[in-house]
């Protein structure tokens, strides 16, 4: 008689436990449907920024009366394998989608690609003011940021700002996209490249990666032709090896406020840690963004033994060995500038 009892409780326990699973799958269910349901809100447009998780998207849509559960839309995301796909752009809404048709709208390319170019040169003043421009951003947010020694560190830049690292290149940049996206999508490029084979180069001739950045925006500011940013190169990496003063004038052009201008002989003696006529060896930060033809230049210079340039006014240079040839290249130029001068007038 007790067995059957003993056996009886077991079947009414296994039958309980049943009938409460049952009740938790039913109730899960009846849950997901009643929190998957359209809200009734109205038709509206939201932006899902570049970057933004499912929690983050999933709270942003609920606050704006599109769903009903936040923790549902992670939920849907994780079971359709979706949660990477989500797509950034202005996503449009109505009041009677299921949060189910919600994650399958956000899974839409929608995002607005917009073309920006940056050339080679550019300070990053400049660049700021090109990317508010073209993207609606906050100039001055940019320019912050720029200059946040943190920010600088978390992209990899060991300097007070990112000015020589703001990549020249055409970048199909998400008119979404925000102050912190953009700069770091740049100083990515860069460090894309200036791969293992220039970091090997660079330690070869006894340069840092900073310290090629800075010697290459000096050869940006001063090469027109590519065919003469080798010699360029050869002749600044000469000065420095002979611990002469590199007396640059993109330097001196950086150094002075509101630059760059056109040069007078008194911004020679410029007070600045910028201006290479004062100080010897490189200034101590890039003056411009350089591009890939002027790095390349640095890295592999021209092995030539000039020591001096000039230029003749139409771009190109004269490149001399002694002082003595310099001064005589410097009257020749001065003479044929004069004379287009002239013929101009």
């Amino acid at each position: 008689m007790s067995e059957v009892k003993n056996r009886l409780q077991k079947e009414w326990i296994w039958f309980a436990l049943v009938l409460v699973l049952l009740w938790s799958v039913v109730g899960l269910f009846g849950s997901a449907w009643w929190f998957n349901r359209s809200t009734g809100g109205k038709t509206q447009v939201v932006l899902i920024d570049p970057g933004m998780t499912v929690p983050e998207i999933g709270l942003r849509l609920h606050q704006a009366g599109l769903i009903r559960s936040p923790q549902l839309l992670r939920v849907f995301a994780r079971l359709n394998g979706t949660g990477r796909r989500l797509m950034a752009g202005p996503h449009p809404f109505h009041g009677h989608m299921t949060t189910w048709q919600v994650l399958a709208e956000l899974e839409k390319p929608r995002e607005k690609l917009v073309d920006i170019t940056l050339r080679e040169g550019l300070r990053m003043t400049q660049v700021a003011t090109l990317l508010a421009n073209a993207l609606g951003l906050n100039e001055n947010s940019l320019l912050e940021l720029m200059q946040d020694t943190v920010f600088c560190k978390s992209l990899g830049v060991g300097a007070s700002n990112v000015e020589g690292y703001l990549f020249p290149e055409t970048y199909k940049v998400s008119a979404a996209t925000t102050e912190k996206a953009i700069l770091t999508t740049l100083v990515a490029h860069f460090w894309n490249a200036f791969g293992e084979g220039f970091r090997k180069r660079a330690q070869q001739i006894g340069m840092s990666i900073h310290e090629v950045v800075v010697l290459a925006s000096i050869v940006e500011g001063e090469a027109q032709l590519d065919d003469e940013r080798g010699t360029i190169a050869g002749v600044y990496h000469n000065r420095l090896k002979s611990n002469m003063r590199l007396q640059a004038d993109p330097t001196v052009q950086y150094a002075l406020p509101g630059g760059p201008r056109r040069l007078f002989y008194k911004d020679y003696h410029y007070d600045s840690p910028y201006n290479t006529y004062r100080h010897k060896g490189l200034p101590p930060g890039p003056i411009s963004s350089p591009g890939m033809a002027s790095i390349e230049a640095v890295l592999y210079p021209a092995d030539v033994d000039y020591i001096y340039f000039v230029a003749r006014g139409d771009g190109s240079h004269v490149f001399s060995r002694t002082s003595k040839e310099h001064e005589k290249a410097k009257q020749q130029t001065s003479r044929a500038r004069k004379q287009t001068w002239k013929k101009a007038n």
